[in-house]
């Protein structure tokens, strides 16, 4: 990779991201996390990295801002997130873009060192980049549930069954590995609130 343009906040996920970086000796230009939040100083580079794990901005800000911009980003030639692990599945499915890896601060190195290193075949990219696990109807049930609505209002909108809304719930859970309702209703409260 000749160049490495790496967002992130001074937190310490983003000071190691930074460090491992240099300590291979790559070229990389940090900038801070604000401008990219606002939608200034979007600039072209061969990777980008965002640090999207940050005490006062919510992921959930971050994949609306991610989906406003998208337009911008597809210039990229790589696009690597760096996400909490317990909501990187569910900010995976929320964004409306393909062709995007991301990485958690439990991710491998060996990972980091692919990405950074570039990656050697088409193969070993497309290992690295997140795929959907959703279907459609799926992500449109767990849009409604984001937005505060029950199953019932669910059903009304998807003009489906209060079963069939269930359903959706549970493979939805089971999906994105997230256990149970509960577990789903802390992760979305962790990913759009701070």
């Amino acid at each position: 990779m000749s160049n490495i343009l790496f967002y992130t906040d001074d937190n310490i996920i983003g000071q190691s991201i930074q460090q491992y970086i240099i300590d291979n000796e790559k070229k990389i230009t940090t900038l801070n996390y604000r401008p990219i939040v606002k939608g200034e100083d979007i600039f072209i580079a061969d990777l980008v990295i965002i640090n999207i794990i940050h005490k006062d901005i919510s992921a959930g800000s971050t994949v609306a801002l991610l989906n406003n911009i998208q337009k911008f980003l597809i210039h990229y030639t790589q696009l690597v997130l760096v996400i909490k692990s317990e909501i990187s599945n569910l900010f995976r499915e929320l964004l409306d873009f393909d062709d995007v890896v991301v990485l958690t601060e439990k991710s491998a190195l060996s990972d980091f060192s692919a990405i950074i290193n570039g990656v050697s075949n088409y193969y070993d990219y497309q290992r690295l980049c997140s795929r959907r696990k959703l279907t459609s109807r799926e992500l449109q049930v767990l849009r409604l549930i984001i937005s505060c609505n029950d199953n019932k209002r669910i059903a009304m909108f998807l003009n489906i069954t209060n079963k069939t809304v269930y359903s959706h719930i549970s493979n939805i859970i089971k999906k994105l590995d997230m256990n149970n309702s509960l577990n789903m209703n802390k992760r979305i409260n962790e990913m759009f609130y701070c």
